[in-house]
Protein backbone atom coordinates (compact mmCIF):
# COMPACT_ATOMS: atom_id res chain seq x y z
CA UNK A 1 0.00 0.00 0.00
CA UNK A 2 1.44 3.35 -1.08
CA UNK A 3 2.06 5.64 1.87
CA UNK A 4 0.92 9.22 1.47
CA UNK A 5 2.92 12.11 2.92
CA UNK A 6 2.16 15.79 3.34
CA UNK A 7 4.26 18.20 1.25
CA UNK A 8 4.97 20.24 4.42
CA UNK A 9 5.69 19.21 8.03
CA UNK A 10 2.51 18.11 9.81
CA UNK A 11 3.00 20.85 12.42
CA UNK A 12 2.94 23.52 9.70
CA UNK A 13 -0.07 21.93 8.01
CA UNK A 14 -2.06 21.87 11.27
CA UNK A 15 -1.00 25.38 12.28
CA UNK A 16 -2.06 26.98 8.99
CA UNK A 17 -5.33 25.06 8.89
CA UNK A 18 -6.30 25.85 12.51
CA UNK A 19 -5.48 29.55 12.14
CA UNK A 20 -7.74 29.73 9.10
CA UNK A 21 -10.52 27.87 10.92
CA UNK A 22 -10.46 30.20 13.91
CA UNK A 23 -10.99 33.18 11.60
CA UNK A 24 -13.47 31.76 9.10
CA UNK A 25 -15.53 28.99 10.68
CA UNK A 26 -19.29 29.34 10.46
CA UNK A 27 -21.41 29.81 13.57
CA UNK A 28 -23.40 26.59 13.24
CA UNK A 29 -25.77 25.48 16.02
CA UNK A 30 -24.09 22.09 16.59
CA UNK A 31 -20.77 23.84 17.24
CA UNK A 32 -22.23 25.54 20.31
CA UNK A 33 -22.76 22.23 22.09
CA UNK A 34 -19.87 19.86 21.41
CA UNK A 35 -21.36 16.88 23.20
CA UNK A 36 -21.80 13.38 21.71
CA UNK A 37 -25.57 13.39 21.20
CA UNK A 38 -25.89 16.79 19.43
CA UNK A 39 -22.80 16.05 17.32
CA UNK A 40 -24.19 12.64 16.34
CA UNK A 41 -27.52 14.22 15.40
CA UNK A 42 -25.78 16.83 13.24
CA UNK A 43 -23.51 14.32 11.52
CA UNK A 44 -26.42 12.00 10.70
CA UNK A 45 -28.53 14.87 9.34
CA UNK A 46 -25.63 16.20 7.27
CA UNK A 47 -25.20 12.92 5.38
CA UNK A 48 -26.16 13.66 1.76
CA UNK A 49 -27.77 16.95 2.86
CA UNK A 50 -26.59 20.57 2.71
CA UNK A 51 -25.96 22.62 5.85
CA UNK A 52 -28.58 25.29 5.03
CA UNK A 53 -31.23 22.57 4.76
CA UNK A 54 -30.18 20.84 7.97
CA UNK A 55 -30.07 23.84 10.33
CA UNK A 56 -33.85 24.32 10.88
CA UNK A 57 -34.40 20.54 11.12
CA UNK A 58 -31.59 20.24 13.67
CA UNK A 59 -33.03 22.99 15.84
CA UNK A 60 -36.58 21.55 15.77
CA UNK A 61 -35.36 18.03 16.44
CA UNK A 62 -33.17 19.02 19.38
CA UNK A 63 -35.98 21.12 20.85
CA UNK A 64 -38.35 18.14 20.68
CA UNK A 65 -35.74 15.58 21.83
CA UNK A 66 -33.17 17.53 23.87
CA UNK A 67 -31.52 14.42 25.33
CA UNK A 68 -30.60 10.96 24.17
CA UNK A 69 -33.10 9.52 26.64
CA UNK A 70 -35.90 11.61 25.12
CA UNK A 71 -35.11 10.20 21.69
CA UNK A 72 -34.87 6.64 23.02
CA UNK A 73 -38.38 6.92 24.47
CA UNK A 74 -39.84 8.50 21.33
CA UNK A 75 -42.46 7.11 18.97
CA UNK A 76 -41.03 6.23 15.55
CA UNK A 77 -43.86 7.96 13.69
CA UNK A 78 -43.21 11.18 15.61
CA UNK A 79 -39.51 10.99 14.75
CA UNK A 80 -40.26 10.42 11.07
CA UNK A 81 -42.81 13.24 11.08
CA UNK A 82 -40.20 15.62 12.45
CA UNK A 83 -37.79 14.36 9.78
CA UNK A 84 -40.35 14.80 6.96
CA UNK A 85 -38.85 16.60 3.99
CA UNK A 86 -35.24 15.90 4.97
CA UNK A 87 -35.18 12.61 3.08
CA UNK A 88 -33.17 9.42 3.57
CA UNK A 89 -35.54 8.32 6.32
CA UNK A 90 -33.47 5.28 7.30
CA UNK A 91 -31.18 7.82 8.99
CA UNK A 92 -33.95 8.81 11.38
CA UNK A 93 -34.87 5.21 12.15
CA UNK A 94 -31.25 4.26 12.79
CA UNK A 95 -30.71 7.33 14.97
CA UNK A 96 -33.65 6.35 17.16
CA UNK A 97 -32.45 2.74 17.30
CA UNK A 98 -28.97 3.94 18.28
CA UNK A 99 -30.42 6.02 21.13
CA UNK A 100 -32.37 3.02 22.40
CA UNK A 101 -29.29 0.81 22.18
CA UNK A 102 -27.18 3.30 24.14
CA UNK A 103 -29.81 3.49 26.86
CA UNK A 104 -30.42 -0.27 26.97
CA UNK A 105 -26.82 -1.51 26.74
CA UNK A 106 -24.79 1.39 28.08
CA UNK A 107 -27.08 2.79 30.76
CA UNK A 108 -27.57 6.00 28.80
CA UNK A 109 -23.82 6.73 28.76
CA UNK A 110 -22.56 7.48 25.28
CA UNK A 111 -19.95 4.96 24.05
CA UNK A 112 -16.44 6.37 24.37
CA UNK A 113 -14.57 3.76 22.33
CA UNK A 114 -14.48 3.35 18.58
CA UNK A 115 -15.29 -0.36 18.86
CA UNK A 116 -18.50 0.35 20.78
CA UNK A 117 -19.44 3.32 18.64
CA UNK A 118 -19.16 1.46 15.36
CA UNK A 119 -21.71 -1.11 16.58
CA UNK A 120 -24.48 1.48 16.79
CA UNK A 121 -27.14 1.31 14.04
CA UNK A 122 -26.33 3.61 11.14
CA UNK A 123 -22.87 4.52 12.46
CA UNK A 124 -19.94 3.90 10.11
CA UNK A 125 -16.26 4.69 10.26
CA UNK A 126 -16.70 8.36 9.41
CA UNK A 127 -19.54 9.04 11.88
CA UNK A 128 -17.79 7.21 14.72
CA UNK A 129 -14.61 9.19 14.14
CA UNK A 130 -16.46 12.49 13.82
CA UNK A 131 -18.41 12.12 17.07
CA UNK A 132 -15.51 10.79 19.16
CA UNK A 133 -12.98 13.32 17.85
CA UNK A 134 -15.19 16.43 17.78
CA UNK A 135 -17.16 15.80 20.98
CA UNK A 136 -14.70 13.72 23.00
CA UNK A 137 -11.30 14.85 21.75
CA UNK A 138 -10.17 11.39 20.73
CA UNK A 139 -7.40 11.26 18.08
CA UNK A 140 -9.46 9.68 15.31
CA UNK A 141 -9.59 10.61 11.62
CA UNK A 142 -12.62 11.64 9.57
CA UNK A 143 -13.00 11.28 5.82
CA UNK A 144 -16.07 12.67 4.12
CA UNK A 145 -16.63 13.91 0.59
CA UNK A 146 -15.27 17.39 1.33
CA UNK A 147 -12.07 16.05 2.88
CA UNK A 148 -11.58 13.45 0.14
CA UNK A 149 -11.85 16.19 -2.52
CA UNK A 150 -9.50 18.49 -0.61
CA UNK A 151 -6.73 15.90 -0.34
CA UNK A 152 -7.19 14.64 -3.90
CA UNK A 153 -6.23 18.15 -4.98
CA UNK A 154 -3.73 18.98 -2.24
CA UNK A 155 -1.72 15.78 -2.80
CA UNK A 156 -2.49 15.58 -6.55
CA UNK A 157 -3.96 12.11 -6.17
CA UNK A 158 -4.31 11.12 -9.83
CA UNK A 159 -6.74 8.31 -10.55
CA UNK A 160 -8.75 8.81 -7.36
CA UNK A 161 -12.48 9.35 -7.81
CA UNK A 162 -14.73 11.36 -5.50
CA UNK A 163 -16.28 8.10 -4.29
CA UNK A 164 -13.08 6.21 -3.45
CA UNK A 165 -12.59 5.07 0.15
CA UNK A 166 -8.80 5.33 -0.01
CA UNK A 167 -6.92 3.27 2.63
CA UNK A 168 -3.72 5.34 2.16
CA UNK A 169 -5.69 8.53 2.83
CA UNK A 170 -7.27 7.03 5.96
CA UNK A 171 -3.74 6.15 7.11
CA UNK A 172 -2.48 9.69 6.52
CA UNK A 173 -5.45 11.22 8.34
CA UNK A 174 -4.89 8.85 11.26
CA UNK A 175 -1.30 10.04 11.58
CA UNK A 176 -2.38 13.69 11.39
CA UNK A 177 -5.09 13.22 14.03
CA UNK A 178 -2.62 11.60 16.41
CA UNK A 179 -0.27 14.53 16.00
CA UNK A 180 -3.09 16.87 17.02
CA UNK A 181 -3.75 14.84 20.17
CA UNK A 182 -4.93 17.64 22.47
CA UNK A 183 -8.73 17.81 22.66
CA UNK A 184 -9.06 21.30 21.26
CA UNK A 185 -6.70 20.56 18.37
CA UNK A 186 -8.17 17.30 17.10
CA UNK A 187 -11.75 18.56 17.49
CA UNK A 188 -11.03 21.79 15.66
CA UNK A 189 -8.71 20.15 13.15
CA UNK A 190 -11.30 17.69 11.87
CA UNK A 191 -13.94 20.43 11.72
CA UNK A 192 -11.43 22.65 9.90
CA UNK A 193 -10.86 20.01 7.23
CA UNK A 194 -14.61 19.69 6.66
CA UNK A 195 -15.05 23.47 6.64
CA UNK A 196 -12.22 24.11 4.18
CA UNK A 197 -13.70 21.60 1.76
CA UNK A 198 -17.19 23.08 2.14
CA UNK A 199 -16.27 26.77 1.84
CA UNK A 200 -13.05 26.99 -0.20
CA UNK A 201 -12.09 23.71 -1.89
CA UNK A 202 -15.53 23.41 -3.44
CA UNK A 203 -16.52 20.90 -6.14
CA UNK A 204 -16.52 23.56 -8.84
CA UNK A 205 -14.31 26.64 -9.13
CA UNK A 206 -12.34 26.25 -5.86
CA UNK A 207 -11.30 29.56 -4.29
CA UNK A 208 -7.59 28.76 -4.19
CA UNK A 209 -6.59 32.35 -3.39
CA UNK A 210 -8.45 32.06 -0.05
CA UNK A 211 -6.96 28.71 0.93
CA UNK A 212 -4.46 28.51 3.81
CA UNK A 213 -2.80 25.55 2.05
CA UNK A 214 -2.42 27.35 -1.30
CA UNK A 215 1.37 27.56 -1.12
CA UNK A 216 1.88 23.81 -0.78
CA UNK A 217 -1.03 22.43 -2.86
CA UNK A 218 0.40 20.02 -5.43
CA UNK A 219 -2.74 20.06 -7.55
CA UNK A 220 -2.67 23.86 -7.78
CA UNK A 221 1.03 23.84 -8.67
CA UNK A 222 0.29 21.43 -11.53
CA UNK A 223 -2.77 23.43 -12.62
CA UNK A 224 -5.09 20.42 -12.28
CA UNK A 225 -7.03 21.42 -9.16
CA UNK A 226 -10.32 21.73 -11.04
CA UNK A 227 -9.87 18.31 -12.68
CA UNK A 228 -9.47 16.43 -9.40
CA UNK A 229 -10.89 14.25 -8.05
CA UNK A 230 -12.25 12.24 -10.95
CA UNK A 231 -16.06 12.07 -11.07
CA UNK A 232 -17.48 9.01 -9.37
CA UNK A 233 -19.38 6.39 -11.31
CA UNK A 234 -23.06 7.18 -10.96
CA UNK A 235 -25.72 4.62 -10.27
CA UNK A 236 -28.13 4.10 -13.15
CA UNK A 237 -31.25 6.23 -12.83
CA UNK A 238 -34.60 4.45 -12.54
CA UNK A 239 -37.57 6.30 -13.98
CA UNK A 240 -40.89 5.44 -12.38
CA UNK A 241 -44.41 6.76 -13.01
CA UNK A 242 -47.36 6.71 -10.63
CA UNK A 243 -50.89 7.98 -10.47
CA UNK A 244 -51.81 9.42 -7.08
CA UNK A 245 -55.34 10.04 -5.85
CA UNK A 246 -55.78 13.53 -4.40
CA UNK A 247 -58.94 13.19 -2.31
CA UNK A 248 -59.83 16.25 -0.25
CA UNK A 249 -62.53 16.90 2.32
CA UNK A 250 -62.60 20.48 3.59
CA UNK A 251 -58.99 21.18 4.57
CA UNK A 252 -57.89 17.57 4.87
CA UNK A 253 -56.53 14.99 2.45
CA UNK A 254 -56.84 11.22 2.47
CA UNK A 255 -53.47 9.57 3.16
CA UNK A 256 -52.41 5.99 3.75
CA UNK A 257 -49.29 4.44 5.22
CA UNK A 258 -46.79 2.94 2.82
CA UNK A 259 -46.11 -0.55 4.18
CA UNK A 260 -44.77 -2.38 1.14
CA UNK A 261 -42.98 -0.09 -1.31
CA UNK A 262 -39.22 -0.41 -1.81
CA UNK A 263 -38.87 3.28 -0.94
CA UNK A 264 -40.68 5.67 1.42
CA UNK A 265 -41.69 2.69 3.53
CA UNK A 266 -43.48 3.74 6.70
CA UNK A 267 -44.36 7.19 5.31
CA UNK A 268 -47.90 8.49 4.82
CA UNK A 269 -48.75 9.23 1.20
CA UNK A 270 -51.57 9.85 -1.21
CA UNK A 271 -52.94 6.54 -2.51
CA UNK A 272 -50.47 5.67 -5.26
CA UNK A 273 -50.46 3.11 -8.10
CA UNK A 274 -47.88 2.47 -10.85
CA UNK A 275 -48.78 3.53 -14.40
CA UNK A 276 -47.19 3.30 -17.82
CA UNK A 277 -47.53 6.66 -19.49
CA UNK A 278 -48.63 6.60 -23.12
CA UNK A 279 -50.79 3.49 -23.00
CA UNK A 280 -54.15 5.25 -22.56
CA UNK A 281 -54.19 4.36 -18.88
CA UNK A 282 -54.63 7.88 -17.53
CA UNK A 283 -58.28 8.17 -18.50
CA UNK A 284 -60.81 8.62 -15.70
CA UNK A 285 -62.51 5.24 -16.10
CA UNK A 286 -59.22 3.37 -16.37
CA UNK A 287 -57.84 5.05 -13.26
CA UNK A 288 -61.01 4.46 -11.30
CA UNK A 289 -60.82 0.75 -12.10
CA UNK A 290 -57.10 0.61 -11.28
CA UNK A 291 -57.53 2.24 -7.88
CA UNK A 292 -60.46 -0.07 -7.11
CA UNK A 293 -58.61 -3.25 -8.09
CA UNK A 294 -55.21 -2.40 -6.59
CA UNK A 295 -56.15 -0.47 -3.45
CA UNK A 296 -59.84 -1.18 -2.90
CA UNK A 297 -60.73 2.49 -3.36
CA UNK A 298 -64.05 3.44 -4.91
CA UNK A 299 -63.41 6.81 -6.56
CA UNK A 300 -64.78 9.26 -9.07
CA UNK A 301 -61.92 10.90 -10.97
CA UNK A 302 -62.71 14.58 -11.46
CA UNK A 303 -59.61 15.57 -13.41
CA UNK A 304 -55.82 15.45 -13.66
CA UNK A 305 -53.30 18.02 -12.45
CA UNK A 306 -50.06 18.54 -14.33
CA UNK A 307 -47.40 15.92 -13.59
CA UNK A 308 -45.09 16.46 -10.61
CA UNK A 309 -41.48 15.30 -10.76
CA UNK A 310 -39.64 14.20 -7.66
CA UNK A 311 -36.29 12.48 -7.11
CA UNK A 312 -35.45 9.99 -4.35
CA UNK A 313 -31.76 9.01 -4.52
CA UNK A 314 -31.38 7.30 -7.94
CA UNK A 315 -35.14 7.11 -8.57
CA UNK A 316 -36.83 9.79 -10.68
CA UNK A 317 -40.54 9.77 -10.11
CA UNK A 318 -43.19 11.25 -12.38
CA UNK A 319 -46.39 11.59 -10.37
CA UNK A 320 -49.74 12.14 -12.07
CA UNK A 321 -52.13 13.65 -9.50
CA UNK A 322 -55.74 12.60 -10.10
CA UNK A 323 -58.23 14.80 -8.26
CA UNK A 324 -60.88 12.42 -6.99
CA UNK A 325 -64.01 12.10 -4.87
CA UNK A 326 -64.53 9.18 -2.51
CA UNK A 327 -67.73 7.32 -3.39
CA UNK A 328 -68.08 5.63 -0.01
CA UNK A 329 -69.23 7.30 3.22
CA UNK A 330 -66.03 6.32 5.02
CA UNK A 331 -62.54 5.54 3.69
CA UNK A 332 -61.20 1.97 3.79
CA UNK A 333 -59.29 0.85 6.89
CA UNK A 334 -55.75 2.23 7.03
CA UNK A 335 -56.53 5.58 5.41
CA UNK A 336 -56.87 8.78 7.42
CA UNK A 337 -58.04 12.34 6.83
CA UNK A 338 -55.28 14.80 7.71
CA UNK A 339 -53.79 18.15 6.77
CA UNK A 340 -50.18 17.39 5.75
CA UNK A 341 -49.28 21.06 6.09
CA UNK A 342 -50.09 21.38 9.79
CA UNK A 343 -50.57 17.91 11.28
CA UNK A 344 -47.11 16.73 12.37
CA UNK A 345 -48.30 13.39 13.72
CA UNK A 346 -48.05 11.73 10.29
CA UNK A 347 -44.64 11.55 8.57
CA UNK A 348 -45.04 12.55 4.93
CA UNK A 349 -42.59 12.68 2.01
CA UNK A 350 -41.87 15.99 0.30
CA UNK A 351 -43.82 15.09 -2.84
CA UNK A 352 -47.09 15.09 -0.85
CA UNK A 353 -46.52 18.73 0.06
CA UNK A 354 -45.69 19.56 -3.57
CA UNK A 355 -48.91 18.05 -4.84
CA UNK A 356 -51.03 19.62 -2.07
CA UNK A 357 -49.65 23.06 -3.00
CA UNK A 358 -50.31 22.41 -6.68
CA UNK A 359 -53.90 21.37 -5.91
CA UNK A 360 -54.56 24.51 -3.88
CA UNK A 361 -53.22 26.71 -6.70
CA UNK A 362 -55.44 25.06 -9.30
CA UNK A 363 -58.52 24.51 -7.13
CA UNK A 364 -61.71 25.28 -9.05
CA UNK A 365 -60.01 24.93 -12.44
CA UNK A 366 -60.16 21.15 -12.81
Amino acid sequence: MEKLELPVPVAVFCRDLLRWYQRHRRDLPWRRRLEPYPVLLAEVMLQQTQVKTVVPYYRRFLKRYPTLEDLAESDEDEVLALWSGLGYYSRARNLRRAARQICDRHGGEFPRTYEEMIRLPGVGRYTAGAVLSIACGQPLPVLDGNIRRLFARYLKMDGVSSGDDSPPLWDLLTRISRFAAAREEVSDLNQALMELGALVCTPRSPSCGRCPLEGSCLGLQAGVQEKLPLPRARRAVRRLSYAVAVIRHRDRYLLGRNRESEFLKGMWEFPRIPVKVGERNLGAKTLEEAFRCQLGLSLSIDGLLKPVRHQITYRRLTLHPAVATLRTAAPPAGLVWTDPGTDRSYPIPAYVTKIAKLYRRTQGRI
